[in-house]
């Protein structure tokens, strides 16, 4: 494989440091000046490499939320319908979706986001397309799952799943965490051909 580019490199050590500045000084307090000093470049090298400051948002966004959507895609290749369900479930309660800094970015740019209508319509675009490809391993798994059902599901699944992450960083027992994947897998399990609850693991 090939020496990345300079300017995949310098766009990856800017999305690095502006990650870092946000989980640091939150959306508002994260200029390109001080991203560029995190970054140890200069502002004008920022928008050389990334763009103006809504170019750079966008990237970080990408930058921070593609690999949690990466790595669960990953998760449910080559299985059959019901064990890529249950993949996923393991995947959305599992050590992956604790809480960590990349969630703090993700954090800040959703509340950025109140009052960014362009920002919000690009965060709404990734989580829309999140929620229809739950919602078809859902239907892929139990056949007789309409579409408006299985969004609704996925719906369902995904706040379940965000929820029990923003609270990981919270003393409650383990018990509650291993509950609350309990809870997931008994909603797919009534919608009938789902796979049953006593087939997640973790």
């Amino acid at each position: 494989m090939g020496r990345p580019s300079l300017v995949e490199e310098r766009r990856a050590q800017i999305l690095r440091a502006a990650a870092r500045s946000v989980a640091r000084y939150g959306l508002a307090g994260s200029t390109q000046e001080r991203i560029a000093g995190m970054a140890g470049m200069s502002r004008s090298h920022v928008r050389h490499y990334v763009g103006n400051r809504d170019d750079l948002i966008d990237a970080l966004w990408d930058h921070v939320i593609t690999p949690y959507f990466a790595t669960m895609r990953e998760a449910m290749a080559g299985r059959e319908p019901r064990e890529r369900l249950r993949a996923l479930v393991d995947y959305l309660f599992g050590p992956q979706m604790e809480h960590n800094e990349d969630d703090l970015v993700i954090e800040a740019l959703i509340t950025g986001a109140m009052h960014d209508v362009r920002l919000r319509g690009r965060i709404f675009d990734s989580y829309s397309r999140l929620e229809r490809e739950v919602a078809t391993a859902i239907r892929e798994a139990a056949p007789g799952c309409d579409p408006a059902e299985s969004l609704r599901s996925a719906y369902s699944l995904l706040c379940l799943a965000f929820g029990n992450s923003t609270l990981a960083a919270l003393p409650f027992p383990a018990s509650r965490r291993a509950g609350v994947k309990e809870q997931a897998m008994r909603m797919l399990t009534s919608l009938g051909e789902g796979p049953s609850a006593d087939g997640a693991s973790g």
